[in-house]
């Protein structure tokens, strides 16, 4: 079995088709092979989402994906695909509530339909409740960037039997077969509040950027940020995405911004995207000519109330750690402390 789709690995690899003819590959394929089976990904839809503020998903919280079988004999081998189910938490914040895979359904060949190429489709959709009920999860204590896990096995007539074990890249995930025979959706969050304001910061751990730099830093900042919305829900605009640090170690450069820089609430993280300009040292709005250029990354490493500890660095090397007290001493979202140590 392994050695059929092997065979349909190497030959995705080589052979080059237009898009006019992307959907034959899979026939050409299987009739020069002579065996072997494929469950390809038509459509997928992630509903998913949790919310923090009722500890459940919303109503409508759902995941499907449509699939359609094909076999040498134009899926006239296919008798059964049996779908399985587990759950990956990704919080460290606790008893992990991970489970085995179990088994969730077995679809026969008849719960299948003629779709529009002539091969058998079906959708497979499970409510939120569904895959609590499969894995036996506490709803309330999923957080966004949990995630669950599908896997598949697909049994044909004549009694080869495929699943994720059997196919390589271009036949699980290429653009011909996308057939990977598993899935990993990820819960979202619901944005239940805005993080816009002027919080305050202590920064300290400062370290300015590798030797070759000018810069003496102090070791520790205060200060404020002001993070400002966005016509997009959960992303924001910062006044200074060092909490400054740049201000400590390098005189009269400014701090760390730009038009372009902006902060997304991720679920349980916050990611900071744009890059910040720098000419002659100097930080400058925009990039317009060949300036040298930094991004950050933020690691969330605890929540206490209105506290929150991040581990700042920017990719030239400046770092630095920061207690950011939230305006007004207003606790931040629940859905952060899943970040606590």
């Amino acid at each position: 079995m392994k050695t059929y789709l092997n065979k349909i690995l190497l030959l995705g690899l080589v052979i080059g088709i237009s898009c006019e003819t992307e959907d034959k590959i899979v026939d050409i394929i299987l009739e020069d092979v002579g065996s072997g089976a494929v469950l390809r990904t038509r459509d997928e839809t992630n509903n998913l989402i949790f919310n923090d503020e009722t500890d459940a998903f919303d109503d409508d919280a759902s995941y499907s994906v449509l699939l359609e079988a094909q076999d040498v004999e134009g899926g006239d081998l296919l008798q059964t695909v049996e779908v399985f189910v587990a759950f990956d938490d990704n919080s460290d914040n606790g008893p992990s509530m991970s489970t085995d895979l179990v088994s969730l359904q077995t679809l026969s060949a008849s719960d299948f339909t003629n779709g529009e190429r002539g091969l058998p489709v079906t959708t497979i959709s499970y409510t939120a409740d569904e895959l609590i009920a499969a894995t036996g999860i506490t709803e309330s204590l999923v957080i966004g960037k949990d995630r669950f896990e599908f896997q598949l096995t697909l049994t044909l007539s004549n009694g080869e039997v495929y699943t994720s074990d059997d196919v390589g890249g271009p036949v699980s995930g290429g653009a011909y077969f996308s057939a990977p025979f598993e899935y990993f959706p990820v819960v979202a969050c619901t944005i239940t509040e805005s993080l816009a304001g002027t919080h305050s910061y202590v920064t300290t751990e400062i370290v300015p950027a590798p030797p070759g730099t000018d810069a003496t830093c102090s070791g520790s900042a205060t200060g404020t940020v002001t993070w400002t919305e966005t016509d997009t829900a959960g992303v924001y605009e910062s006044s200074d995405m060092s909490f400054g640090q740049f201000g400590d170690c390098y005189v009269g450069r400014g701090d760390a911004t730009g038009n372009d820089i902006e902060i997304e609430w991720d679920c349980t993280n916050l990611v900071p995207d744009g890059e910040i300009y720098l000419r002659d040292g100097v930080v400058i709005p925009d990039d317009d000519d060949e300036d040298a250029e930094l991004t950050y990354s933020y690691t969330i490493t605890g929540v206490s109330g209105p506290v929150m500890t991040i581990e700042f660095s920017n990719s030239v090397g400046d770092r630095g750690e920061v207690e950011l007290t939230r305006e007004n001493n207003e606790d931040w979202p629940v859905i952060f402390t899943a970040n606590n140590e």
